[in-house]
């Protein structure tokens, strides 16, 4: 499961990258909001 996780967030953040680079800040938002769910989800290690 951990690693599932893992590969979302990494996915969340290459594709925030690319939306950053065509200019779509609505799309950026949306999956930055995602992005910090998972994240607040995670365990502190």
């Amino acid at each position: 499961m951990k690693k599932n996780v893992n590969e979302e967030i990494l996915k969340l953040q290459y594709r925030i990258k690319r939306y950053q680079a065509m200019g779509n800040g609505a799309m950026c938002q949306s999956l930055t909001g995602k992005l910090n769910k998972l994240l607040s989800e995670q365990p502190i290690m």
